[in-house]
């Protein structure tokens, strides 16, 4: 580069003198940015405005001929194609390519380190060839990172009841399958008379597979930045109940193929039953489902079912049937016999009901399911400990309605301590936001309860509840519940208030969750520490984290914060009741 030079004022700014238009331009050194700028598309391209032009040392100025002008201008737009390939990069950084295209992300680096260089050491030619180059390899850079983003991902046999059997690949054999087995893209589950069976996938959604049914896995991806899931199934023949986690309900997509149908679920609940492939019968029980058959699409919403044909129409949307009520004055009962009659009130229209009973509060293990035309049915051989039990009605057409709540049925012995059920409580932790709050759950019905010594009564059922005025804090609370025969249980647990300064003590980047609406955007790591039992909810404008305390309470993410809009809740992992949530604005770095 010549020498020369420069007065301070290049640095520092320059005035409003106009340059005149002529066939050769002359300008002080104090104008050399606004030169750059002028001519160059950008400020910071002076120092090839100095390569070309002629320098005045005693005056301290310079002069462009015309050609050199035209060079000049002619660079002005690789500038321009520049600032634009770096804004392409920074939405690919936020996009990932800095974990999934490492390696092309550093020859991005390179390439533009090498462009700047040039410019300067006022070499025009090598910036020009570098601007080039940067456009083919910021390309390449978001091909290899959709290309590493999106992988294949498999379902784990989470839990199975009597004889489930698995196909590796469309041309496979049938194989008795095993607990914790994996399954990936074609591979199919087959479940016989009585078994039951449930696959579990990555983003927290299950299949719940009937006794009868196979079932063919036909996609399982997954976008490994957001966790966005890609997932689509086909039920040959059976029934399986569709169960969706949140977080795939509102970013994923979840495609389910039965008989001559392929629906689209935006669902958490929804069950198919498919007799070959000419007719399914379908039941929607949570959100939408989008169905095309026959090149016709319809929509069902919650509640709602459709039957679909080969070679027809799918039917118009059905109101489905209610969830039948129970006859019980409480869904939780205590009792000491082997057998329950289990009761509800009868439907309008219903043509049979369904009760299931199970070992699991989500009915996926030990489940017997009964068929009936009556409103009542005997339930025996009840283990000792927790059974639950729902029923649903089907309607005239086949479809499946909701499930009535559920009903805990707690089978004790008289030699046995009385149990005690406490609602919503998690590791022995109960969550709320009310300084005023009703303390709920079941014991023995004949039970003498205590709460801190305090008597507490029990009703007929089994249930009890004990009103806690003016909470703070933690509070420490110890129950006692006796039985006639002198056994004794007692509980130890605790009532948290949450507030504001509990769960949002915690940095957001340089600044405080709790003192501040405005945070700073780029790589955000999130940590703290609050209870077991919450779910954290971190929304940052089409983005969305969902993360799960530990048994300790702790938590943590890191996410990429663009400018925008930035919500964070914390809810009930039970209830799915939102206790706290704060709104901040994303500014720029």
């Amino acid at each position: 580069m010549k020498e020369c030079v420069i007065l301070l004022a290049v640095l520092i700014g320059f005035s409003t003198h106009s340059i005149a238009r002529q066939s050769n331009v002359t300008f002080q050194a104090k104008d050399l940015q606004l030169i750059s700028q002028r001519y160059t598309g950008s400020a910071v391209n002076w120092p090839l405005v100095i390569e070309v032009a002629s320098h005045n040392v005693s005056e301290n100025s310079f002069t462009l001929q015309a050609s050199d002008v035209l060079q000049l201008q002619n660079f002005a737009s690789f500038s321009v194609m520049v600032n634009e390939q770096k804004t392409r990069i920074s939405q690919l950084i936020n996009s990932g390519a800095t974990v999934f295209a490492m390696e092309q992300y550093v020859v991005v680096k390179d390439v533009i380190a090498s462009h700047n260089a040039a410019i300067d050491d006022g070499n025009l030619e090598e910036a020009i060839t570098h601007a080039e180059n940067l456009l083919q390899e910021v390309d390449l850079l978001e091909t290899t990172l959709m290309e590493n983003r999106v992988v294949d991902v498999q379902a784990q046999l989470s839990k199975k009841k009597g004889e489930v059997d698995k196909k590796i690949g469309i041309l496979g054999n049938w194989t008795d399958a095993l607990l914790g087995d994996f399954f990936k893209q074609a591979d199919g589950i087959r479940t016989m008379i009585e078994s039951y069976a449930t696959l579990s996938f990555t983003d927290g959604s299950d299949i719940q597979v009937n006794p009868n049914t196979v079932a063919v896995i036909r996609k399982s991806r997954i976008d490994k930045l957001n966790d966005a899931s890609d997932t689509e199934i086909t039920l040959e023949d059976g029934g399986l109940l569709a169960k969706l986690s949140a977080a795939s309900k509102q970013k994923s997509t979840f495609v389910l193929n039965a008989g001559p149908s392929r629906t689209e679920l935006k669902s958490q609940n929804f069950y198919a039953e498919a007799d070959g492939p000419q007719i399914a019968k379908l039941s929607n029980y949570d959100g939408e489902a989008i169905i095309n058959s026959n090149n016709v699409t319809i929509s069902i919403q919650k509640n709602e079912g459709t039957i679909v044909e080969e070679g027809k129409d799918p039917l118009q949307p059905v109101k489905l049937l209610p969830a039948p009520t129970l006859t019980w004055s409480s869904a939780d009962t205590v009792i000491n016999k082997e057998s329950l009659l289990f009761s509800y009130l009868e439907i309008e229209g219903a043509a049979s009901y369904e009760i299931q009973y199970s070992t699991s509060p989500d009915f996926d293990q030990q489940l017997t399911e009964i068929t009936t035309q009556e409103t009542a049915v005997n339930i025996p051989n009840l283990p000792l400990g927790m059974m639950y039990v729902r029923v649903q009605a089907t309607d005239q057409l086949g479809l499946r309605g909701p499930y009535s709540k559920t009903a805990r049925i707690i089978r004790t012995t008289d030699n046995k301590p009385p149990p005690v059920f406490v609602d919503n409580m998690t590791d022995n932790t109960i969550l709320t936001t009310q300084e005023d709050f009703a303390l709920e759950g079941v014991t023995e019905p004949d039970a003498f309860l205590t709460v801190n010594g305090k008597k507490v009564n029990v009703m007929t059922s089994g249930r009890f509840s004990h009103m806690l005025n003016g909470l703070s804090g933690e509070t420490e609370l110890t129950l006692i519940s006796r039985d006639p025969s002198g056994n004794q249980s007692e509980t130890t647990l605790r009532v948290v208030l949450l507030t504001e300064d509990v769960l949002f003590d915690f940095s957001i980047g340089r600044e405080s969750a709790l003192n501040s609406q405005q945070v700073s955007s780029g790589s955000t790591i999130f940590s703290a520490k609050a209870y077991p039992g919450l779910r954290i909810t971190i929304t940052n404008q089409e983005q969305s984290r969902t993360i799960i305390t530990d048994k300790q309470g702790r938590w943590g993410t890191k996410m990429s914060l663009i400018p925008g809009n930035l919500t964070i809740s914390f809810d009930d992992i039970k209830t799915e009741q939102t206790f706290i949530s704060k709104s901040f604005k994303v500014g720029g770095i």
